[in-house]
């Protein structure tokens, strides 16, 4: 059994990851907010815990471990308050750097890693391998060398991994259904005499069309001289195969739609007490002309500024509430900075901070006028009719009045097995029956389009918790805890990769992953 210790542990994502993998068990969690602490003792009670400031904390007497996570602080480093930072000390204008008190302690912070390495090595128990999480924008730090060569001095060699967590492919743990990128520093105690086997858990699974087969993909930088970034922006992936000239593959990934509850219930535009911003509601209106599928729409203040459908990822979860979902459905920017747009719920969220500024909003829908069980079951344009009988028309549109007709047309067919299909889709098979029937409805004004904003059970799911797992607090606490937190499935595959170095086991890479 390996002990595992996780410093800058939040709610415990990186702790579930870990203890996920066999033979791994936490024996410490240390963290700062003791609203994370509670969170994470509530779902860890036989693992020891800390609470307070690492950075002043004497690490010599923690107890050594086998393997040790860090996710240090990383507000300070991150562009998702809505500004870019600069890492390389700017002076000011009388020639003087003088960097804010926040900004010195998130790179402090940083130090606290070799500290305690430092410490177990001393103690003739050194760790030996672990992970350091933070986002990627810590990379252009200007001591970013200096830090990590500190810690390849004390005896490791190191891999620094671009990861985005909808790429993680767990063996245990949920697929994160959301888009988001960060840094990930391994290392590895040099005694072990091995390296980890990186390419059987960093390459995701991707179908190549030119190949017509699925492949394990391959990361490929765009400057061959960067080591970090974003994925699509700094990196693709290609196949492995030169057959196909290593072709640039999309891997595996799950929407959005995955992490949202659809059943809960949304307010109608028009009928909210507080009417939407103007830049909210032009949002919604610029979604719903370009898309007909649920969108994760940006309501924070960062950088990300448009809807995505809810079939690829979610973005970042960060410690805001910044996403909304909105229907048809869009994802809505809620939040006041121009730039932003409203997306379909088919793409990954976008990054999630600590505020609540993405909203839910829903598309015209079909209610039945028979009686009988049906007769509450409303739903959706885009689903298939209600059964078609001689008896008489049973079905309704709800739609807005007064909208300037942009057609939403689907073909359905009679008999029961089939689904609703857009029009301009390719239709089903035609026999000698008459078996399809043409809907054509409007969508909506924005007014009876229904709106919400995702609840942190969605926001949860979209981080990859599993819904056993239990974050405690309000509901502006839970989002914090959950955006603060690593994604389960990449501490999983990352810790797995460490684990079989340091035991010189093979683990299975397939396994049951939801």
């Amino acid at each position: 059994m390996l002990t595992y210790i996780d410093f800058f542990c939040g709610a415990g994502g990186s702790s579930s990851g870990a203890a996920a993998v066999p033979g791994v068990r936490p024996v410490l969690a240390a963290n700062h907010w003791d609203r994370a602490i509670t969170s994470h003792a509530e779902n860890f009670p036989d693992t020891d815990h800390f609470t307070g400031d690492l950075h002043d904390a004497d690490v010599a007497r923690f107890p050594a471990a086998d393997l040790f996570w860090a996710s240090p602080e990383c507000p300070k480093w991150s562009n998702a308050r809505g500004k870019r930072r600069d890492f390389d000390k700017q002076p000011d204008l009388f020639g003087e750097t003088l960097p804010d008190a926040a900004t010195d302690r998130s790179r402090a912070l940083m130090w606290d890693v070799p500290r305690y390495l430092d410490s177990t090595r001393r103690r003739g128990r050194p760790v030996m391998a672990g992970v350091v999480e933070n986002v990627i924008d810590v990379r252009a730090w200007d001591l970013w060398q200096t830090w990590r060569e500190d810690i390849r001095g004390l005896g490791y060699d190191t891999r620094l991994i671009a990861l985005n967590s909808m790429h993680a492919r767990p063996v245990t743990t949920t697929w994160a259904p959301q888009s988001r990128d960060r840094l990930y520093l391994a290392y590895w105690h040099r005694s072990l005499g091995r390296a980890p086997d990186w390419g059987k858990w960093l390459r995701p699974r991707a179908w190549c069309p030119v190949c017509e087969e699925a492949v394990d993909a391959i990361q490929a930088f765009k400057n061959p001289r960067r080591d970090m970034g974003r994925y699509r922006q700094q990196y693709v992936y290609r196949c492995p195969r030169v057959a196909c000239r290593n072709t640039v593959v999309e891997p595996d990934a799950r929407p959005a739609a995955a992490a949202i509850d659809w059943t809960l219930p949304a307010e109608r535009i028009g009928d909210r007490a507080k009417p939407l911003a103007t830049a909210t509601l032009n949002r919604i209106r610029a979604g719903l002309a370009k898309y007909g599928a649920p969108l994760l729409t940006p309501a924070g203040g960062t950088w990300r500024t448009d809807a995505e459908p809810v079939t690829i990822p979610m973005p970042t979860r960060t410690t805001r509430e910044n996403d909304g979902l909105a229907v048809p459905p869009l994802l809505v920017p809620v939040e006041g900075r121009d730039g932003k747009y409203a997306t379909p719920a088919t793409s990954p969220l976008r990054t999630q901070t600590a505020r609540n500024e993405t909203g839910l909003a829903w598309l015209p829908y079909l209610i039945p006028l028979r009686g009988g069980g049906d007769k509450e079951r409303a739903r959706p344009v885009t689903d298939a009719l209600t059964t078609v009988t001689a008896s008489g028309n049973h079905h309704g549109l709800v739609t807005a009045p007064g909208f300037t007709p942009q057609e939403a047309t689907l073909l359905v067919p009679y008999y029961g097995n089939g689904t609703a299909r857009p029009a301009d889709a390719p239709l089903g098979a035609l026999t000698t029956r008459d078996r399809y029937a043409l809907v054509t409805g409007t969508l909506p004004e924005v007014d009876d389009v229904r709106f919400r904003m995702l609840e942190p059970a969605e926001i949860g799911r979209a981080m990859a918790f599993a819904d056993t797992y239990r974050v405690l607090g309000n509901k502006r606490e839970k989002v914090r805890q959950y955006g603060n937190a690593v994604t389960p499935p990449v501490a999983e595959i990352l810790v797995s990769a460490l684990v079989e170095a340091v035991t010189g086991t093979s683990l299975d890479r397939e396994g049951n992953a939801r």
